[in-house]
């Protein structure tokens, strides 16, 4: 109210001030010094006026200010008491869940292991007519027609804090057989993890990949001579361990199995009567962060097909290389392996010796193509005068990281005899697709 007295004061005398200073020549002495008293005090009042007037805006803007604070305040307060409350919600949650897992009560989804369904179709075309070569068996997985090499079944869940199970059901137009079913105790006593069940057994840098997730369609012929195209493994016992540092290594391995082995012909090294003792010492090493070189030397002894109680020994020196440059490993991959093998069989008539070897190599060109190539050798086990040259070239696009398709060319070169007729060369021509339903992928295992 006091602001609006001087304002209306300022504008009535403002313009009577204007006139006084007009006529200050006519007005007499004692009424100029009136005037110019009541000029010094229009002067005064202005000046308090603009004082006033500063003041209220500061006022004004200080309150208003207080405000703002305090409604940052109060909705910051509220931000605080909603993450508390949820904070202490997630406890109590937690706090059930600890509760009923020690009570040895599991949710229902909590029991269900993840469920996967692969399949792995092929066409191949050779230039051989031999049923040996052409008929899917215990060599050939097959030529000169559609194939499906095996649809998976997967199931894979923990079973506890402490164990883990894995089954992997193999069907094919033939026959439905278990593929691998094993628990596995984990982390044991001495760095040690125990395996119970069928499995592929710890032996070189391939044994363990499933058909689907091999490098090529096929595994290398050193491997199938030996021990089938159904890999080394059965139903038996299995323990890894986990060694103390080694000089130069960064980790190292001992593994251990026992195991009944599969059933082969007598072509392959081992039959399936007695038991099949596996072991292997893997050593690894960081080159780089983008790099790494592993070594395995393995071996395996048991009965062979020969009458009386004798026995192969095979040996295995293995070497894998992978690059995988940081933050590209999308785009650029580089992996190697190789593998040399030398068999030892006792027979009646006399020892057998016999050696091979096999190197394969991929390049990821981009997110979407790889390009791969394998070069192998291989004695027969019961006869190192016959022999098998194996080479072949594959180009694979992932359509997804469930989705793939192959095409491979394959020239096996041979000298080797079967019911008593000696082997042509072939050329063949391999178109693979492969795809997976589910969390199972083509990972290896």
């Amino acid at each position: 109210m006091k602001r609006i007295y001087i304002l209306f004061l300022i504008f009535i005398v403002s313009p009577g001030y204007s006139l006084l200073a007009q006529a200050k020549k006519d007005i007499p002495g004692p009424l100029q010094d009136s005037l110019v008293l009541m000029r010094k005090e229009l002067v005064f009042l202005k000046n308090q006026n603009i004082i006033i007037t500063a003041r209220l805006d500061s006022l004004l803007l200080h309150l208003t200010i207080k405000e703002e604070e305090k409604h940052e305040e109060n909705y910051l307060q509220k931000l605080l008491e909603e993450a508390n409350q949820l904070g202490a919600r997630e406890k109590e949650e937690e706090e059930d869940l600890s509760k009923k897992f020690h009570s040895g009560v599991r949710q229902q989804q909590g029991l269900n292991p993840n469920v996967s369904l692969g399949g792995d179709f092929f066409s191949a075309i050779s230039s051989s007519k031999n049923n040996y070569i052409s008929e899917p068996g215990d060599v050939s997985y097959g030529n000169n027609g559609f194939f499906m090499r095996e649809v998976e079944l997967s199931l894979v869940a923990p079973l506890d804090p402490f164990t883990r199970g894995k089954t992997f059901i193999s069907i094919t137009k033939e026959k439905i057989s278990i593929e691998e079913a094993y628990m596995e105790w984990l982390n044991l006593p001495l760095n040690m993890n125990l395996k119970i069940g069928i499995f592929y057994a710890e032996f070189g840098p391939l044994n363990r990949y499933h058909d689907h997730a091999l490098p090529q369609f096929d595994r290398p012929r050193a491997l199938v001579n030996l021990f089938s195209n159904k890999g080394l493994g059965g139903t038996g016992v299995a323990s890894t361990f986990m060694l103390p540092e080694v000089i130069f290594a960064d980790a190292s391995t001992f593994d251990i199995a026992i195991v009944n082995g599969t059933n082969t012909v007598d072509t392959f090294s081992f039959n399936n009567e007695g038991l099949l003792y596996i072991g292997q010492f893997k050593n690894y090493y960081d080159i780089s962060r983008s790099s790494y070189i592993e070594f395995r030397l393995s071996g395996v002894t048991g009965k062979n097909h020969s009458v009386g109680d004798n026995r192969s020994y095979v040996g295995s020196l293995g070497v894998t290389y992978k690059w995988a440059p940081i933050g590209r490993e999308k785009y650029r991959t580089i992996d190697w392996r190789t593998e040399l093998l030398y068999s030892y069989r006792k027979e009646n008539t006399g020892n057998i010796t016999s050696k091979g070897f096999y190197s394969t190599l991929q390049n990821k060109l981009n997110a979407r193509f790889w390009i791969g190539g394998r070069i192998g050798y291989s004695e027969m086990p019961y006869d190192p005068g016959q022999y098998e040259w194996d080479y072949s070239v594959n180009i694979d696009f992932w359509q997804s990281e469930f989705v793939f398709t192959r095409i491979q060319y394959q020239y096996n070169q041979r000298n080797k005899y079967y019911s008593g007729t000696l082997l042509p060369d072939d050329h063949s021509l391999i178109i693979q697709v492969n795809w997976a339903m589910g969390p199972h992928k083509h990972e290896a295992y």
